[in-house]
């Protein structure tokens, strides 16, 4: 990659700079004898010590070569240009994907890598990745492409800020949500409709699934069953699933609806099947589901699935900690 050659033109090895250290995941470097003494060095600490990792020892060994070679050059990769997950996706405040962020009068918008860490676990990462459309691999099973399978898509309204006297507290709002998230779930089951997740609420602002769940627990659950909130602006979603949306909302919800946290809609599973069933649009959206249960028979199957629902969101932070 030439932009790589010239950021090593008079350097020997150039790191990723990672928030406050060189960052290990993607490093420029030259074949020369002092980069190779720094791995040499990496290799032999961390198989001395277990509890240290990989960046930690990196950093230990260039600052033992810099001290050792005085002709020994290092520099940070240029940090418009190559970013960190935490420089990309939080410093700049990127939960979601920007419209035409990218473009030729700006290049500090449009860099040329961005490394997805500081979030923990595969399946986060791919998460994080997807809901930025900045994940393109289909999959034998048709991720994104496939041009038979249906969707459901709900809504969460912006809520009323929360106050002393009225409305409802962070916690609840979302606690509101992530109930809504699980009856989304059993009608997407019912209907077998994959649910195309809305965008949640974190202290006012609009926040991913990441912020508020562990992803690797819901997946190990409900991998397949759902996708990210900008699915349908992924450029391999074909053409007849993004036009093929319809609105069937279940609920007509007042505009106090909720204020107080004991308020529910129980809705029958006959309901939703007489309501649904028969629609054959690509995306059918339901609406808002704040406060809305359904209610199943018990002996079907689909009993089992709910109670899946309900035990297993674990709640977790938006670095997945």
């Amino acid at each position: 990659m030439y932009c790589l050659q010239l950021e090593l033109l008079n350097y020997d090895i150039a790191p990723l700079w990672d928030a406050s250290t060189y960052n290990a995941g993607f490093v420029a470097i030259k074949a020369t004898a002092g980069c190779r003494q720094i791995y040499i060095l990496s290799t032999e600490m961390t198989n001395k010590s277990k509890s240290l990792d990989d960046q930690a020892a990196l950093n230990r060994a260039i600052g033992k070569v810099k001290k050792e070679r005085s002709s020994f050059g290092v520099r940070a990769l240029d940090r418009n240009i190559f970013l960190s997950g935490f420089s990309y996706f939080e410093e700049s405040g990127r939960l979601f994907p920007r419209d035409n962020e990218c473009n030729t009068l700006n290049v500090s918008r449009c860099p040329a890598v961005v490394h997805n860490n500081w979030i923990v676990s595969k399946a986060a990462k791919i998460y994080r990745f997807r809901e930025h459309l900045m994940w393109l691999y289909d999959g034998d099973e048709q991720y994104y492409s496939s041009e038979t399978r249906k969707y459901l898509t709900y809504t969460n309204p912006k809520r009323a800020k929360p106050t002393t006297s009225s409305g409802l507290s962070h916690k609840n709002v979302t606690e509101h949500e992530l109930s809504a998230l699980r009856t989304a779930l059993a009608i997407g089951h019912l209907l077998n409709r994959v649910v195309i997740l809305p965008r949640f609420h974190c202290r006012n602002l609009e926040c991913p699934l990441n912020s508020i769940v562990c992803i690797k627990t819901f997946d190990a659950s409900f991998a397949g069953c759902y996708r990210e909130s900008s699915f349908l602006q992924h450029p391999k979603v074909p053409h007849s699933v993004k036009q093929g949306l319809i609105n069937r909302e279940l609920v007509m919800h007042r505009n106090k609806f909720l204020e107080s946290s004991t308020a529910v809609n129980k809705i029958f599973r006959n309901d939703i099947l007489q309501r649904l069933g028969d629609t054959t649009a690509a995306v059918v959206n339901v609406g808002s589901l704040l406060g809305v249960e359904i209610s199943f028979n018990e002996t079907t199957d689909e009993s089992s699935f709910v109670r899946i629902v309900r035990h297993t969101f674990r709640r977790s932070t938006y670095r997945q900690i």
